[in-house]
Parts: C-alpha cells; sequence; structure tokens
C-alpha cells in the first residue's frame, strides 16, 4: 500500500489498462504518471522517476478470521448478493503456470513460490513463504528484521514483519518478539511489504536481494 500524497497534493488513482511484466499499472488523473504495483516509483509520464512512500497498513485475510476478530462486520452486496460461491482466481493460484507464461531468468526460487516482498534502504528483497513459517528473526545489510506467517496460512493471507532494535533482537526470541511487536512495544517498527509471486516480483525487480 502506497500513500497517494505526492509533491503537497493528493493523487487520485486509476487501472491504466496496461500491465509491466505481467503486473498491473496504475495511472493517476492529475499527472497521467504510470505507476507499477511492483515498485514505489512511476515509470512513466510528468512524475516519471518520482516515488511514494510505502506504508505499513494493508491487511489480507479470510472471511472468518476477520469476523472472529470484528464480528460486528457489515458486509457490502452487489444487487443483493454478498457472497461469490467460485472463485475465479482458483485455476491461477492452483497452477505453477505464470499469467500469460511469462518466462523469469532468476530461478533462485520456483517463479510462482509464494514471498513476501520488501525494500530495506531502497533495495528491493524478498523472503519465501516457506522460509518464514510460524516466525522467523533474519538479517539483511545489517538490520534485523522479524518475519511471521501462520503455519497453514491461506496464500495471500498478509506477513506481518518488523524491524527490530538489534540490541532487543539479542534479548529475545521470535516468539517473544512477535508478542512485543503485537502489543507496540519500542524498538519493532512495521516494515512496509506485500505478498506476491516471486516471477511477479523478480520480474520488474531485477536486483532484489533473497532472505534464505
Amino acid at each position: 500500500m502506497y500513500d497517494r500524497r505526492y509533491g503537497g497534493r493528493e493523487l487520485n488513482f486509476e487501472a491504466s489498462g496496461a500491465l509491466l511484466q505481467a503486473s498491473l499499472v496504475m495511472r493517476d488523473r492529475e499527472t497521467d504518471s504510470w505507476w507499477s504495483i511492483m515498485t514505489s516509483s512511476a515509470i512513466g509520464g510528468r512524475l516519471e522517476g518520482a516515488d511514494l512512500v510505502e506504508l505499513p497498513l494493508g491487511e489480507k485475510t479470510t472471511w472468518g478470521a476477520w469476523r472472529r476478530r470484528h464480528p460486528q462486520t457489515v458486509a457490502l452486496s452487489v444487487d443483493g448478493r454478498q457472497h461469490e460461491a467460485t472463485d475465479p482466481y482458483a485455476d491461477y493460484f492452483a497452477s505453477p503456470d505464470t499469467f500469460r507464461n511469462l518466462e523469469i531468468d532468476d530461478r533462485r526460487l520456483e517463479p510462482k513460490a509464494p514471498i513476501y516482498s520488501f525494500r530495506l534502504d531502497g533495495k528491493p528483497w524478498a523472503v519465501a513463504h516457506r522460509a518464514i513459517e510460524g516466525g522467523r528473526l533474519v538479517e539483511a545489510d545489517g538490520a534485523r528484521l522479524l518475519f511471521f506467517r501462520r503455519r497453514g496460512a491461506p496464500l495471500f493471507e498478509s506477513t506481518r514483519a518488523w524491524q527490530v532494535d538489534p540490541a532487543l533482537a539479542a534479548e529475545h526470541t521470535p516468539e517473544k518478539l512477535r508478542e512485543l511487536a503485537e502489543a507496540g512495544a519500542e524498538g519493532l517498527t512495521r516494515l512496509p511489504g506485500f505478498d506476491t509471486f516471486w516471477y511477479s516480483w523478480v520480474a520488474v525487480n531485477r536486483d532484489t536481494g533473497l532472505l534464505r
């Protein structure tokens, strides 16, 4: 999720109808600049090269998990319909094929391996979901990072990630650090990023680092 404020004004985004390496490209109505969802930078238009601020606010989860946390939630309906019986993306998620059979040369992971992608001091990084199930504390360019994915979580349930003060990281286990992070303790800062597939991320961010 990106902050839509830039240069002292708010930008209004809409789908451009274009794709960059099989990933959606948005455009803003104010400057007609084009933005790939896989990068924080404008890739064309008057603001080409400009960067938006990524926010650690987005969360993807299941309806069941959301209702358990927020039982009073009201669902919007379209013509009285609140639920689709079939998932239009089910075949895509179940298949090993990439979108429109996009090919990538970087085979550090399988093309459709689920990952958490993020930037650290401007550099793109990724870590495979399977490496962080149950919680993992890792180091990247000297920074201590805590990642958590619930074991058995659905594919696109959001990964949670924090940058951890080194002194705090030395004192606690990943499990304790996660408890502290969720309690809002000092020394743990949410790390912006999002979950996607390896091929989608690396096709646009070719210089990405990979945490193992």
